[in-house]
C-alpha cells in the first residue's frame, strides 16, 4: 500500500487490521470511504494481490463494504479487456467503466444500499455501465452481460425517442413504458430517471419503481439482440 495511503490510515477515526482474508479498514464515514477507494483503487488491488486476499473498506452503519481483489489489478484487467464487475461493493453492484469519478463511485455505493432495482446508462454511447443486484435479478441476466449492454434495442422505437427529449428537458421524472427485460421478455416498468453530467459526461439513473409487468412482445419492437 503507498505511503500516502497510510498516512491516511493513521489519521484519527481511520483503523484496520489484516487478517487470513486480508486487510479490513474502518474509515469515519461513507463519502471518506468512498473517496479514499477512488483515490487508491490501484494501490489497493496491488495489497490484494500480495497478500492472497482482499481489502475490504467499511464504515460506522455500513451495510455493504467495498472491496477490492487482485484481479482488479490494471495487468488483470488489461487481460480481461476491461471488462466485467470491475468494483463490486459487497457484491451487491456491478461496473464495467475503469475510470470511475468519485461522483459515479458515490452512485454505486448508494445503489448497492438501495433493494430496488438501480441502474446507469452513459447518454453519449447508450451504454449501462452500472447495475445492482436487484436489477440484475429482474433482467434475469449476469451483470457481467447487463454491464455491457447498449439499450437502444431495449426500448420501442418511439419510447427512447421520448425519453431523449425528456431527459433534455427534466433533470428528474418517473415514467411508465415497454422496456425488454432480456432476449426474451417485455414487460411493463415503471421507472424513475434522473439526468445527471459528471466530468463533462451525462449519465442517465433508472429507479424500476414496480415489479415488471410481464407482456408480449408489443408491435415495433426491435429484433431480438
Amino acid at each position: 500500500m503507498s505511503v500516502s495511503a497510510l498516512k491516511i490510515l493513521n489519521q484519527p477515526g481511520w483503523s484496520y487490521k489484516l487478517s487470513q482474508e486480508g486487510v479490513s479498514i474502518l474509515a469515519p464515514t461513507k463519502q471518506d470511504a468512498t473517496y479514499f477507494a477512488q483515490s487508491y483503487g490501484s494501490a489497493l488491488s496491488e495489497t490484494a494481490v500480495k497478500l492472497k486476499g482482499k481489502v475490504r473498506i467499511e464504515w460506522r452503519g455500513c451495510k455493504q463494504p467495498i472491496e477490492f481483489y487482485g484481479w482488479m489489478t490494471s495487468q488483470e484487467l488489461s487481460t480481461a479487456g476491461g471488462s466485467g464487475s470491475l468494483l463490486p461493493v459487497g457484491g451487491a453492484v456491478f461496473c464495467s467503466q475503469v475510470h470511475l469519478p468519485i461522483e459515479l463511485l458515490c452512485r454505486m455505493v448508494a445503489a448497492a444500499d438501495n433493494k430496488r432495482p438501480v441502474s446507469i446508462v452513459r447518454q453519449d454511447n447508450h451504454k449501462q455501465i452500472i447495475v445492482n443486484k436487484p436489477m440484475s435479478d429482474m433482467l434475469q441476466t449476469s451483470p457481467e452481460i447487463v454491464t455491457q449492454r447498449v439499450m437502444t434495442r431495449f426500448w420501442l422505437p418511439g419510447d427512447l425517442a421520448e425519453l431523449e427529449r425528456r431527459l433534455r428537458n427534466e433533470t428528474r421524472f418517473t415514467w411508465t413504458y415497454y422496456g425488454r427485460l432480456n432476449e426474451q421478455t417485455w414487460a411493463i416498468l415503471t421507472t424513475e430517471f434522473e439526468a445527471f453530467e459528471v466530468e463533462g459526461i451525462w449519465y442517465r439513473q433508472g429507479t424500476c419503481l414496480t415489479n415488471p409487468l410481464l407482456v408480449p412482445i408489443p408491435p415495433g419492437a426491435f429484433a431480438p439482440v
